[in-house]
């Protein structure tokens, strides 16, 4: 997904190295609003990892390149949701 968005300027380069940045240069009020966020949603999918009994040590081995891609793909619309919000 993240090769769609390669062309806009604003999100050139590692879109996770982008995010850090967009996050550290918002407005606090929206920078908190997403950390927020996406702090619940890592207690949601935490909270059901465990209950399913899966192997959280074991998922991360096996699935590594599936998160790395998944993580850029969180980091681009992290970003344009801030981005959109600051206009």
């Amino acid at each position: 997904m993240w090769k769609e968005w390669e062309d806009l300027e604003v999100l050139a380069g590692d879109p996770t190295q982008k995010w850090s940045e967009i996050i550290l240069h918002a407005s606090p009020t929206l920078a908190k609003k997403e950390l927020d966020r996406l702090l619940e949603l890592l207690a949601i999918y935490e909270v059901a990892f465990e209950e399913s009994g899966a192997d959280l040590r074991k998922f991360i081995h096996t699935h590594k390149e599936a998160i790395e891609v998944q993580k850029r793909n969180i980091a681009i619309e992290s970003s344009a949701k801030i981005l959109s919000e600051n206009e």
